[in-house]
């Protein structure tokens, strides 16, 4: 018989159970640890593989549970928590968001727009934050007669089977700015991976200075990117459609700009190491 809930605290105050049944108890606080983790971001933030995660750490909750440092499993749960729930019901997180945004004021009319990417689905739509940067740059070439765009291609060439994006792509922009010089980069697979893409494509073409289009939370390591590769750059955060920065007054509107704020946090931190971005 083992205390689920003091184990090893030298007093009988806790509720007497099988050794399997402690076992089983800390599998749960773990996997509450890893799905709490998981809603603020910290996996997508630290490039963990949530399934990895999840088992290992369901595994060390049911091997540690009936140790004399199962309780800590209750402690680091209920930290988890307490950050969760100030994430969601204090503005702890409006200060934090503006940090990563960067607006620049229109300056010389740009050669080109430069749109970053996002997701895909697997029938080669783009959406979310990549159909949100299109739309926006699609607006921003007809208002300030902007000629060329460059894009991303999404999705795995290699793969037959599943399409990339450039079809999409290139029938949105023919519904939107008819006519205009689409230029695309490939097998790009991180912000790193664009702006070397991007260069690249701008000293091809001869575009000198580019106006920078990606959701606000990128738009100061995306464009620092671009600016450390050479670019002269102008950079304009897209419309956010999932959530509002200057309105962060709904729990999970809160957790989503956490979650971008901690994965922005983290990547700035590698890119000024790595001298990727200014």
């Amino acid at each position: 018989m083992s205390d689920v809930l003091f184990r090893g605290r030298g007093t009988d105050v806790g509720v007497r159970a099988p050794v399997w049944l402690v076992r089983l108890a800390g599998a749960l606080v773990g996997l509450l640890v890893v799905e709490l983790a998981d809603a603020l971001g910290v996996w997508e933030a630290t490039g963990a593989s949530r399934h990895v995660v999840r088992l290992l750490l369901m595994f060390l909750g049911a091997l540690v549970a009936p140790s004399s440092i199962g309780a800590g499993l209750w402690l680091l749960a209920g930290a988890v928590t307490t950050v969760f729930m100030l994430v969601l019901y204090t503005p702890l997180v409006a200060p934090l968001a503006p940090l990563f945004v960067r607006r620049d004021a229109p300056g010389p009319p740009p050669d080109a727009i430069l749109v970053f990417s996002g997701a895909v689905t697997s029938s080669g739509r783009v959406t979310g934050a990549a159909l949100e940067r299109l739309l926006d740059a699609m607006q921003v070439a007809r208002s300030r007669r902007i000629p060329s765009m460059g894009l991303s291609v999404l999705g795995d060439e290699r793969d037959a089977r599943t399409p990339t994006s450039e079809r999409d792509q290139r029938l949105l922009l023919e519904l939107g700015v008819p006519g205009i010089d689409a230029r695309f980069v490939r097998d790009v697979h991180s912000t790193r991976d664009e702006a070397l893409a991007f260069a690249a494509l701008a000293r091809t073409h001869g575009w000198r200075r580019v106006l920078a289009i990606t959701s606000p939370s990128h738009t100061r390591r995306a464009c620092g990117a671009l600016e450390a590769v050479g670019l002269s750059v102008e950079c304009r955060p897209a419309t956010a459609r999932l959530y509002d920065l200057s309105r962060l007054d709904r729990p999970d509107n809160r957790r989503l700009a956490f979650a971008d704020v901690l994965y922005e946090a983290t990547a700035t931190a590698l890119y000024r190491a790595r001298d990727w971005m200014r």
